[in-house]
C-alpha cells in the first residue's frame, strides 16, 4: 500500500477528499494533510509520502514551489497538481519539474480514482524494477563474496602467480597496491564450546556486522572471511604508516570484540610485514602459527611477537607436555595449524629439545597416547585409524623425524574428527537445500529466510555453502529454478511468463536473462530446439 499526502487551502475540499474518498480501496494510505505549502513541507519531508496531491494556488507557498522543493528532496515522490485555472503556463511549468498529473477542479471521486490508478500503475512498475535491481544486486554480491573468499584463500596459500593476483584483484575491484602489507587473523567462537561454534549466535552476527562496517570505510584495510569461524584483515601502508595501521587495527578489533565477551571467545594473531604479493603466504603462516597459541593460553586474546615470546618463556621452565592442551587442539584445531601447534607445544627450542634422546622418547609416546585416547573418544579404534606400524616408528624415531610422524598422526585424528563434524554440517546444509527444493517457486525466497528456518545466521549459511557445497546459495537456488523451468519448457505449452512465475520469477524478462545465461539460449529458442 502506498502513502499519500494532501495539500489544499480550501478546507471543504480538503476535508471532503480526506474523509470521503476510499483511499485503501485504490491501494493508498492517507498519511497527512496541510492547508498550504509552507505548513506542508516539513510534514512531507518527515513522512516521505509516495504520492503528493497539491493545489496549485495557495497562500505563503504555492503548489509549483512546493513541488519543486519536494522533487529536490524526495525525487521518487509522485506529484498530482489540482487547479481551478485552465492555464497552459501552469501546466507547462508543472510538466517541466516532473509532475505526474495536472487535473482541473472540480475533481470528482471518479476522476481522482482514475488519476490514482494511473499513478499506482507507475509506482508498481517502478517497484518491480527496483525489486529486480535489488535481486540482481544481492545475487551479484553473494557471488562476489564467494569469489573473494576463494581469492583470499588462494592468496594465503601461495597458489597464484603475481600476474594472477593482479588480474583477479582487479576483477574483484580490490585495491591491493601498497608498499608494505601485514595480516591479522581473527578467530571468533561462541562460549558454548571452547573453540568451535556450529550454531547461530546473535552476538557473533552483530560483531561480524560491526567489523564489516568499520573496515568498509577504511581503505588501508581489506576484511575477508578466512573460514567458517575466522576472518582475515590485510593491512596496507608504507614504511611510515604500516606499524600504525597494524596497531590501530588490533585496537579497534579488540574494542569491538570486548563488547561481546560474555557471549564469545576471540583470538587475534598478527602476521609479519611483507612488501611483495608472493610473501603473503609467509605472513599468513607466521600469523597462523601464533594463532595456534590460543590452545596454550585459552584465556588470552591477542598473540603478537611479544606475548608469544612471554608465553614460550613460561613454557621453558618445564619439560612436561600438558596432555590437556593436546586434547584441546585435537578437538578444535585445523590441519594448517598442526606444525605451529607442535612447535609451540615443545618447551624452548624444538630442535634442541628433540636432540635429547630421553625427551624425544617421552614426547613421541606422549603424543601417541594423546592421539589414541582422542580417537577412542570419537568412538573409533586407534589400531584401525592410524598407520599399522606407527607405534614401532615412534619407538625407533629420533630428532625431527618424530615431528613428521606426530604431524601425520594429528592429521589422521583431525580428518577423523572432521568427518564426524562434516555429518553435522552436512545435516544443516542438507536441511537448507531441502528447504530451497521445496520453496524455490516462492518469488521472495532469500538467504535470510532459509537461515532463519534452520536457525543459523545468514552469513554462516552463506559461508557453509561456499566451503561445504563449493557454490553460493543463489547459484544453488537458481539451479533448482532452471531445472524446473527446463522441464516445463519441454513438457508443457505454457507461456514463458507463466513458467517464470511458477519457478520463482515475477519478472519474465529477468527469468529470460537468467535462463539464457544458464543454457546459452532464450526460453523460446530452447523450446523450439527441443521440439
Amino acid at each position: 500500500m502506498y502513502s499519500v499526502f494532501l495539500v489544499e487551502d480550501e478546507i471543504a475540499i480538503r476535508e471532503g477528499l480526506k474523509t470521503g474518498f476510499p483511499w485503501e480501496q485504490y491501494g493508498f494510505a492517507f498519511v497527512g494533510d496541510a492547508e498550504d505549502g509552507e505548513m506542508a513541507l516539513p510534514l512531507i519531508l518527515q513522512k516521505k509520502p509516495d504520492v503528493l496531491i497539491t493545489d496549485i494556488r495557495m497562500p505563503f507557498m504555492d503548489g509549483i514551489d512546493l513541488s519543486k522543493m519536494v522533487k529536490k528532496e524526495l525525487p521518487d515522490t509522485r506529484i498530482i497538481i489540482i487547479s481551478g485555472f485552465d492555464d497552459f503556463s501552469y501546466a507547462q511549468e508543472a510538466i517541466s519539474i516532473g509532475v505526474d498529473k495536472y487535473v482541473l477542479k472540480p475533481i470528482t471521486k471518479d476522476k481522482l480514482a482514475e488519476v490514482l490508478t494511473v499513478v499506482k500503475t507507475k509506482l508498481d512498475t517502478e517497484q518491480e524494477k527496483n525489486d529486480y535491481l535489488e535481486q540482481f544486486r544481492m545475487e551479484n554480491q553473494e557471488y562476489e563474496q564467494f569469489s573473494r573468499i576463494r581469492f583470499f584463500n588462494q592468496l594465503m596459500a601461495g597458489a597464484m602467480s603475481v600476474s594472477e593476483i593482479y588480474e583477479k584483484s582487479k576483477e574483484l575491484s580490490l585495491d591491493l597496491d601498497a608498499e608494505y602489507y601485514n595480516l591479522i587473523l581473527l578467530n571468533v567462537v561462541h562460549k558454548s564450546s571452547d573453540f568451535k561454534s556450529s550454531t547461530y549466535s546473535n552476538a557473533m552476527a552483530q560483531l561480524s556486522d560491526q567489523l564489516s562496517s568499520y573496515f568498509m570505510v577504511c581503505p588501508e584495510y581489506i576484511f575477508f572471511h578466512w573460514n567458517l569461524d575466522s576472518y582475515g584483515i590485510i593491512i596496507k601502508g608504507d614504511d611510515t604508516t604500516i606499524k600504525t595501521h597494524t596497531r590501530n587495527c588490533i585496537e579497534n578489533i579488540s574494542r569491538r570484540c570486548s563488547d561481546f565477551e560474555n557471549d564469545i571467545n576471540w583470538y587475534l594473531a598478527e602476521g609479519k610485514e611483507v612488501s611483495r604479493f608472493s610473501e603473503f603466504v609467509d605472513s599468513f603462516n607466521y600469523a597462523n602459527k601464533k594463532l595456534s597459541c590460543r590452545y596454550m593460553n585459552p584465556k588470552g586474546h591477542i598473540f603478537t611477537d611479544e606475548n608469544v615470546k612471554t608465553l614460550n618463556s613460561r613454557q621453558d621452565n618445564t619439560s612436561v607436555i600438558d596432555q590437556k592442551l593436546v586434547g584441546l587442539f585435537l578437538e578444535n584445531g585445523m590441519k594448517e595449524e598442526i606444525s605451529g601447534f607442535i612447535d609451540n607445544l615443545i618447551p624452548g627450542n624444538t630442535t634442541e629439545a628433540l636432540s635429547s634422546l630421553l625427551f624425544s622418547r617421552y614426547f613421541a609416546m606422549t603424543m601417541y597416547i594423546c592421539v589414541s585416547d582422542y580417537i577412542k573418544k570419537l568412538g573409533h579404534d586407534p589400531a584401525k585409524e592410524l598407520a599399522e606400524d606407527v607405534r614401532e616408528q615412534m619407538e625407533r624415531a629420533e630428532g625431527e623425524v618424530i615431528l613428521s610422524i606426530v604431524g601425520q598422526m594429528f592429521e589422521d585424528a583431525i580428518s577423523l574428527r572432521d568427518g564426524e563434524s562434516q555429518k553435522r554440517y552436512k545435516g544443516q546444509l542438507m536441511a537448507a537445500m531441502r528447504y530451497v527444493d521445496e520453496h524455490y517457486s516462492d518469488v521472495n525466497l532469500c538467504l535470510n529466510d532459509v537461515a532463519k528456518e534452520i536457525n543459523i545466521s545468514p552469513s554462516y549459511l552463506s559461508a557453509m555453502f561456499s566451503h561445504e557445497a563449493k557454490t553460493t546459495f543463489v547459484e544453488y537456488m537458481t539451479g533448482k529454478r532452471m531445472e524446473a523451468a527446463e522441464a516445463l519448457l519441454k513438457n508443457t505449452d505454457e507461456k514463458t511468463s507463466a513458467i517464470a512465475e511458477k519457478v520463482g520469477y515475477k519478472d519474465s524478462h529477468y527469468f529470460g536473462f537468467i535462463f539464457k545465461k544458464t543454457y546459452g539460449v532464450s526460453p523460446k529458442e530452447y523450446r523450439l530446439e527441443g521440439k
